[in-house]
């Protein structure tokens, strides 16, 4: 048999199981990074933290509202990844460029407060650090969580569709052995 009788049409699918438990698990990851900055911040640095709308959060609501947010923010990621595998190809490289681009905006929201240049840098650098962590992450799940199925279709003039591999061009049969 020749390796022009058959081919293989490989089709990729997300494993919708894999990508979920794996966006569950960056889900905790994003939320302990998100805890630990705040503690890093308020605790060790005694510097505030600015919420999206440029409102400086109090240690006690920003210990819950951030790992939350950060939580809830890779569950829409997940999901986002999950409609680009479905649809598009090169869907990790189009997730990453969407990401990377949301992860920017909210980067340079921090800046259109007034606020001093220290407290909007600090507060930069926590929400940079929480998207790398869920974008490099989900990269990875990704990654794991793609399926290869292979297909294999043989190419002969044989009405049903199926080549006998030990047939050569003249007909004759031949024995696997020989």
């Amino acid at each position: 048999m020749r390796s022009t009788d058959m081919s293989w049409d490989e089709q990729t699918r997300a494993d919708a199981s894999r990508l979920w438990a794996g966006g569950a698990a960056t889900a905790l990851v994003a939320a302990g990074v998100a805890l630990i900055g705040v503690m890093v911040l308020h605790k060790i640095l005694h510097a505030p933290i600015l919420s999206p709308g440029g409102l400086r959060q109090a240690a006690d609501y920003a210990m819950f509202a951030f790992p939350v947010s950060a939580a809830i923010l890779t569950l829409l990621a997940t999901g986002l990844l999950h409609l680009l595998m479905s649809t598009t190809p090169q869907a990790s490289q189009f997730f990453t460029w969407i990401a990377s681009l949301f992860m920017v905006l909210v980067v340079l929201q921090v800046f259109l407060h007034d606020t001093d240049l220290l407290t909007q840098m600090e507060t930069a650098a926590f929400y940079l650090l929480i998207g790398i962590a869920i974008i490099t992450s989900l990269l990875g799940v990704s990654r794991s969580a793609v399926r290869h199925h292979r297909h294999q279709a043989y190419r002969d003039d044989h009405a049903d569709g199926y080549a006998n591999p030990y047939a050569d061009r003249s007909g004759y049969r031949q024995e696997p052995w020989r």
